[in-house]
């Protein structure tokens, strides 16, 4: 076998066991051929791909795991201790404020629920679309608890990298929760 086969071989290797690692399978990210020159190439899916439904299935146990429950322990699964955050116009970092938001709003909304909407994964970027709904007992936005069911539509966009989330930009549809609990008059 010549050496650059050889090299070939083991890079192809080393991405298949990356990719058991969080689940992604051989259809999931292409065959992977071996050509008589010094080149791997994919059948028909890039590796690219294989990153993205990597991420995609991180997001998945994210979403279905970490969210409902704001588990610590999952936490450092799923978030980088360094994590950015973008929400609202400001700028945040670190896991601990990351579980900080999530526990405030698991306070102002006990019954907090993301449901996935949809999810759609490129690279290193997973967008999903959620729709939230709670009650607001607790403190949200400088008002109190009003005992109001909320529903309204978000959007985020989370970056990973080496398995966790490096930074997340949330879109929440703010407007929308003020005026169900009665904080701004609706039109």
């Amino acid at each position: 076998m010549r050496r650059s086969n050889k090299a070939a071989l083991v890079v192809t290797a080393v991405a298949a066991l990356s990719a058991s690692a969080y689940g992604v399978s051989a259809a999931d990210m292409g065959t992977a051929t071996v050509n008589t020159g010094s080149t791997v190439a994919a059948d028909s899916v890039s590796w690219n791909h294989g990153t993205a439904q990597a991420n995609k299935r991180i997001m998945e146990r994210f979403t279905s795991e970490f969210l409902p429950t704001g588990d610590p322990a999952l936490a450092k699964q799923f978030l980088s201790p360094d994590i950015v955050i973008h929400f609202a116009g400001t700028t945040q970092q670190g896991r601990d404020t990351y579980l900080g938001i999530v526990a405030a709003n698991q306070k102002a909304f006990p019954d907090l629920k993301w449901t996935v909407e949809d999810m759609r994964a490129e690279g290193d970027t997973v967008a999903i679309r959620y729709t939230m709904t709670g009650t607001h007992e607790g403190p949200f936005a400088g008002y109190e608890g009003t005992g109001k069911k909320v529903h309204a539509e978000s959007m985020a966009f989370y970056r990973l990298a080496h398995g966790k989330i490096v930074e997340e930009r949330a879109q929440l549809d703010m407007l929308t929760i003020l005026q169900q609990i009665g904080a701004i008059p609706t039109a």
